[in-house]
């Protein structure tokens, strides 16, 4: 008896188990016998049963996924259901291998205008070069669930790259000042309790590397160990973290004196009114020769797919290379996905 006809034969047996079948929980039991029995008919290869029905699963996922993508969000939608929706859909991304989850928001400021740029850094490359005050700024970022279960958790990677373009300096080429590259491991903990009339729903604890991966005297590097939580409430939702560096050799170390300028952690606060979204994340060194920065954010509609993006950064640390220099800049440009 061939492969085929064996499948074709327990074909009824399986139909049976659909009423049971707990991995298919948010699909219809039509879509499960559709789906499954579709595909015995087709099989025409060694394909095994289970092969067969993590095929259906895989369909299942991306077709819900797509659900919820598809599905216009109402203006009245708060912050805290937002921050629902983000997490079931990555949930529901993950089975689809050609889908990566976004981490943190992927955008591109195509105009951003710095008032005062870090002409010393820039000189050290080109050094009959003038650095312009408008460029643009960008940034990747996704992640991959690696494992569940992990000591209560999840485990997730994830990257993250921030680039400052001098796209409008024709006379140098239009080179890329500044590149920061930071690849993370974490864990992650789904949680709902009740803090001060919020509720928390994210843990995560972590090891961060950030580098902008250039050679003596503009290296720039540093590890962490970061631990974050996620509360939220109504239309508001406050994010902080905070992070031990790990020690290095002092022969080794680019920039010992980081934690003066970038503290040690920061705080964020969303606030979503109807699509639109606002932020203000602060990072302080909570010293006497005080230091920090602050960074503003509105989004706001701007088609089906994109949102457009106003960002102001004024303070310390914004760059690896501009750790210790302050700068003042605004920027406009494009978002793909939001913090919520």
């Amino acid at each position: 008896m061939t492969r085929f006809t064996g499948l074709t034969l327990i074909s009824i047996g399986l139909y049976s188990l659909f009423n049971t079948a707990s991995s298919f929980a948010d699909v219809s039991i039509d879509d499960k016998q559709h789906c499954l029995l579709q595909q015995l008919q087709l099989a025409q290869g060694p394909e095994t049963v289970a092969e067969l029905r993590n095929y259906c699963k895989q369909q299942a996922a991306q077709n819900r996924a797509k659900e919820l993508v598809d599905t216009e969000v109402p203006e009245e939608n708060s912050a805290e259901q937002a921050l629902s929706d983000r997490i079931a859909t990555e949930s529901l991304a993950e089975h689809n291998p050609f889908t990566i989850s976004s981490y943190r928001p992927n955008y591109l400021l195509y105009a951003s205008y710095n008032s005062n740029p870090n002409k010393e850094s820039f000189k050290a490359t080109f050094p009959d070069g003038d650095v312009d005050r408008v460029e643009a700024k960008l940034q990747i970022s996704f992640k991959a669930r690696v494992a569940k279960g992990v000591l209560g958790g999840d485990l997730w990677a994830a990257y993250s790259q921030q680039s400052w373009w001098q796209v409008y300096n024709n006379e140098e080429s239009a080179p890329f000042r500044e590149t920061n590259y930071e690849p993370e491991l974490f864990l992650s903990w789904n949680t709902k309790f009740e803090v001060l009339g919020f509720t928390n729903r994210i843990l995560t604890l972590g090891f961060n590397h950030e580098s902008n991966g250039r050679d003596d005297p503009l290296s720039r590097s540093w590890n962490r160990i970061v631990g974050g939580g996620t509360l939220e409430q109504g239309n508001l939702v406050l994010a902080g973290r905070a992070w031990y560096r790990l020690p290095e050799d002092d022969d080794d170390d680019d920039n010992p004196d980081i934690l003066k300028y970038t503290g040690y952690g920061d705080i964020s606060v969303f606030y979503k009114y109807k699509k639109q979204l606002l932020g203000i994340t602060l990072t302080n060194n909570l010293r006497s020769d005080n230091k920090g920065a602050i960074q503003l954010d509105w989004t706001f509609p701007m088609g089906d797919r994109f949102k457009g993006y106003l960002q102001y950064y004024n303070g310390y640390g914004e760059s690896l290379i501009d750790y210790d220099h302050s700068i003042n800049r605004i920027g406009i440009g494009i978002l793909l996905n939001d913090w919520l």
